[in-house]
């Protein structure tokens, strides 16, 4: 049976009241984030069909169970949702049908072991942990071996996260009560409120492996603190470099910092014809490389110079930093912790990639006369890595030692009349249930308003250049990484006048259709025995990213919280997506062979690629050597799902 509902679909969002820094106030901080992970992870599951969990469960309006246990009814649209694990227990929530990306989401907490004994029916409140370890035991122990080699790997990440949350959560309440504690320009503080979202719809975004509550406090963006970077000489012919490399410190230190490095170079005796002095972050010099690279330190190889020099702040990709005195330049550095699953390193061949992904981009705009002065691009070709002759370049270690620093377009960041705006920020609520930068767009727009024709005609200003440009690359057979923390909205005159790209390193290609334009395979560097998710066999997967990180990642993580604040129907911002899709299609000089596979790709084939993120996390093993474990699923086509 199908449910549909007309509604804006319930997010379970966490409030943060004004808990003071005591053990109670931490107490409920922590159990907000546990239900905030909780939240997520049933809607992973739910989407995922992981271990057939929907295939197996029982939706309905009528359980046995629930009316043994007080307050359980149902509101209006709601349905149990039933999973026996044995004979004598059930998994038990309440949820409600979707008619876009998955067939049913956790409409509101608890979730419930329900056990069955002689002496009645009890029922047990699960946190995201315990609930993993149930669904593991409903599952045959051989599958399980298959299934779940990592679940003691993702049961550890889920305490992370539910432990990073909730400081995520206390660093909101100083956010937005502490106006004095703002950084200094308007672009770092959109990295710090994009920080307080951080990957939509992922159980544990938040969780930083490696790090304890001290080095969250110190180094995350949500917390918004200036520390210091280590410095260390490395000789150059240990050293690989970009064609613009050039002395970083030069870029990203004040000329009493930079006196202070050149003295302890002099005092170490070494010349920088020798040597190129690169920044290290301050975890990764105290729990790294004193181990990782203790030959190379005991030879000379590297030299440590200086510790705690120059004053930086963390964006919201953690491992970027900007200087506070300028945004024109950020340094990316690698930090050996886990994030989104990933190990934080920065490998010389993403590096290398990155410079080619660039060039793919520029050649774009090139040839795009829509393109000129609408798609902005950083410059990212200034960049270290650490080399050994003799070594493996493919194996981790390189990866902890190499350095990127990020130019920001200077005719932008240097115009007091531009607003830099990440995509992601959009999707941010204040402790309020607010959308802090989507009404203001909305306010400098339209007034102080909140009526849905004005909200849909935002939503239609900030998505058409979007998937204009999604298409535009396309048809040259390329298609940049277009999740919300790499797009910004460049603002003029209070409208959105184009859109910046950052990190390059994955623009994924299909050379059939780059040959046909007249470009050159990029000549992207790619781990032997490992797949590549660069250069793709068909056109068909080249757009799954624009359906998967530009719109399920991105515009829903924004439609998502939009219908919830606004009350407005999902179906009307898809409807939006739908028709600037067409509207693109039908004016774009684009070859027939592209369209073609757009329009049956995007509008009537009845299904759509999906992300997949439990599973692939659950099968990992070993390091994956900085890439986030992901799979490809379907799902129903949302932009079809408008006909039902």
């Amino acid at each position: 049976m199908r449910h549909v509902l007309e509604g804006g679909s319930h997010l379970y969002t966490p409030s943060v009241d004004s808990a003071t820094a005591t053990v109670s106030g931490w107490q409920t901080l922590r159990q907000k984030a546990s239900e905030a992970v909780l939240y997520d992870l049933v809607n992973a599951l739910l989407h995922e069909n992981l271990f057939e969990i929907i295939d197996r469960g029982i939706v309905t309006t009528s359980c046995l169970d629930a009316d043994s246990i007080p307050q359980w009814e149902l509101d209006q649209g709601e349905f149990y949702f039933r999973l026996d694990v044995d004979a004598a227990r059930s998994l038990l929530f309440r949820v409600r049908p979707q008619r876009f990306i998955q067939p049913y989401r956790l409409s509101r907490l608890p979730v419930l072991l329900v056990s069955r004994g002689t002496e009645g029916v009890t029922a047990e409140s699960l946190d995201p942990a315990g609930l993993m370890r149930i669904l593991a035991d409903s599952v045959l122990d051989a599958d399980r071996a298959v299934l779940m080699p990592n679940l003691d790997g993702f049961l550890a990440e889920l305490e992370d996260a539910v432990e990073h949350t909730a400081l995520s959560l206390e660093a909101a309440q100083s956010f937005y009560s502490e106006r004095n504690g703002f950084p200094p320009s308007p672009l770092l503080r959109m990295e710090r409120l994009s920080s307080l979202k951080d990957r939509p719809f992922h159980p544990t975004s938040r969780a930083k492996k490696g790090w304890d509550s001290r080095a969250y406090r110190r180094y995350s963006p949500e917390f918004g603190q200036s520390f210091g970077l280590d410095w260390v000489a490395v000789r150059r012919d240990y050293l690989i470099q970009g064609e613009r490399a050039a002395a970083i410190p030069d870029l990203l230190l004040q000329d009493d910092e930079r006196q202070q490095l050149e003295e302890a170079m002099v005092h170490a005796g070494l010349h920088d014809r020798d040597y190129a002095v690169l920044p290290v972050h301050p975890w990764q010099m105290e729990h790294v490389l004193p181990e990782l690279f203790r030959r190379e330190m005991e030879s000379g190889v590297c030299v440590p110079l200086m510790r705690g020099l120059g004053k930086f702040v963390a964006t919201s990709s953690v491992r970027t930093l900007s200087p506070v005195h300028d945004d024109r330049y950020h340094i990316k550095l690698p930090i050996g912790i886990y994030s989104l699953a990933a190990l934080r390193i920065v490998p010389p061949r993403y590096l290398a990639n990155g410079v080619k992904g660039q060039r793919l981009l520029e050649h774009l705009i090139e040839r795009e006369p829509m393109l000129h002065n609408r798609l902005h691009l950083c410059r990212e070709e200034m960049w270290f890595g650490f080399h050994d002759p003799q070594g493996d370049p493919f194996e981790d270690k390189p990866g902890h030692l190499a350095c990127l620093v990020r130019e920001y377009p200077d005719h932008l960041v240097g115009d007091s009349e531009v607003q830099l705006i990440a995509m992601s920020s959009l999707a941010v609520t204040d402790p309020d249930g607010q959308l802090p930068v989507f009404a203001g767009l909305l306010r400098s727009r339209y007034g102080q308003t909140d009526e849905t024709e004005h909200v849909l005609n935002l939503f239609r200003e900030i998505c058409e250049p979007l998937i204009r440009t999604a298409l535009i690359a396309f048809r040259y057979g390329m298609m940049p990484e277009i999740h919300g923390q790499n797009v910004l909205l460049v603002i003029k005159g209070e409208r959105i006048d184009g859109l910046m790209l950052r990190d390059h390193d994955t623009v994924r290609v299909h050379l059939p259709w780059l040959e046909r334009e007249g470009l050159a395979e990029p000549g992207y560097i790619v781990k032997p025995g490992t797949p590549n998710s660069l250069i793709l066999e068909t056109p068909e997967a080249l757009l799954s990213y624009f359906q998967t990180l530009g719109i399920q990642v991105n515009l829903y993580a924004i439609i998502d919280v939009l219908s919830r604040v606004y009350a407005i129907d999902e179906a009307l911002f898809w409807r939006v997506i739908r028709e600037a899709i067409e509207t693109c299609l039908s004016t774009l000089d684009l070859p027939e062979t592209v369209r073609d596979v757009a329009v049956k790709q995007l509008l009537t084939n009845p299904t759509w690629p999906t992300r997949l993120l439990i599973g692939p996390l659950l099968k990992r093993s070993g390091t994956g050597g900085g890439g986030m474990p992901a799979g490809t699923g379907e799902t129903h086509n949302p932009l079809r799902s408008l006909e039902r």
